[in-house]
């Protein structure tokens, strides 16, 4: 049984690898022709755009592994079919059950893998990618087109233009509040973050009385000053990032730093409960080949296991980018919105399974 469950499990890593590969090196080399156009630009050589193609291939893996999972089980599994390997498997005494637990084995296993590559590597090799080609391209961090970003840190709001990669700022507005009424404007023209504050330079500060008579205005010119401030460069560098790009880990904290100054934080909750929802996807994904291999292991060709495994995985996708969405518009929970779609391809295995002979 022993040789019989490496052997299996053999043929489905091989597949899974094979389809892995294929995709990977689609995903590369379109990634890189979509980075010619910048080549040339500063010190940005065709090197550098390899290497920064290499660099987003971890989270390419993680982004592409249910549907390659799904697509490496059906091949492998198809082809022992189609060798009539599985029924004689099935003759020696191996039952479906068997079979899918060998399977659920290997998945489970593949499945830690891509989730600790997911989660310690490829977030780290993202940021990096993305900090070494801004180098290259000698550019800064734009938040936004002409707003810049804006982020409440408790009773004040702090907006600024551009975070320059070495974690200095330019262009800081603080707005300080008092309930609903303003107390003071502060803009400085750089500043630096160090021990939990900003170290702003050149800074204008307007103070306002309470009443906001003009005669009670008062302006301060100094040539530094201190923010304290729980808004720190890697909050911020996480704000620009999209959510999904974050790890679980992150994403945690940022939904409690948002929490914390009462801020919208249903868009990054639902991709952390997406992201922590991803593995199990994904072990559902594997054993949803199951039934169509054992259900129609000679009605469908090699071929047409491409297509089926092609449209689920895609399918899956779609839905639950799609059902993510409308839980976040017609404001369902996080956690219910991205539990949903694996639920139901859990209720679709064990639906297709209970037909199976």
């Amino acid at each position: 049984m022993k040789i019989l469950e490496v052997y299996l499990a053999g043929v489905v890593l091989l597949y899974t690898l094979i389809v892995m590969l294929v995709l990977l090196g689609l995903y590369f080399f379109t990634t890189l022709i979509g980075e010619l156009g910048v080549v040339g630009q500063g010190s940005y050589r065709l090197l550098d755009a390899a290497r920064y193609s290499a660099m987003l291939v971890p989270k390419q893996i993680y982004e592409l592994f249910p549907m390659v999972a799904l697509l490496g089980t059906m091949l492998g599994l198809g082809s022992l079919a189609n060798s009539s390997e599985l029924t004689v498997m099935r003759a020696a005494g191996v039952s479906i059950r068997g079979i899918a637990v060998i399977v659920a084995k290997l998945g489970l296993v593949m499945v830690i893998v891509v989730a600790l590559l997911s989660e310690f590597v490829a977030p780290a090799l993202e940021k990096q990618a993305h900090f070494q080609r801004m180098q290259a391209i000698e550019r800064s961090v734009s938040f936004s087109t002409g707003s810049g970003l804006w982020v409440r840190d408790g009773d004040s709001y702090l907006t600024m233009e551009m975070l320059l990669p070495d974690g200095e700022a330019l262009g800081l507005t603080r707005y300080q509040m008092d309930g609903q009424r303003l107390r003071a404007i502060a803009t400085a023209q750089r500043g630096q973050y160090q021990d939990e504050a900003w170290h702003v330079e050149q800074v204008l500060i307007t103070r306002f009385a309470p009443d906001q008579a003009q005669d009670q205005v008062q302006v301060l010119q100094l040539d530094s000053d201190q923010w304290i401030s729980t808004l720190t460069p890697e909050v911020i560098d996480k704000a620009a990032l999209p959510a999904e790009n974050l790890s679980v880990r992150e994403l945690a904290q940022f939904v409690g730093y948002l929490r914390e100054n009462t801020l919208a934080s249903e868009r990054y909750e639902m991709a952390m409960w997406m992201r922590a929802f991803a593995p199990l996807a994904t072990g559902g994904m594997i054993l949803l080949a199951l039934p169509f291999v054992f259900g129609s292991s000679r009605m469908l060709g090699m071929d047409r296991r491409i297509l089926l495994g092609v449209l689920l995985g895609i399918g899956f996708y779609l839905f639950n980018g799609v059902f993510s969405r409308v839980g976040l518009l017609y404001e369902l929970s996080p956690f219910i919105s991205a539990a949903t779609p694996t639920v139901l391809v859990y209720l679709l295995w064990f639906y297709l399974m209970r037909r199976v002979n």
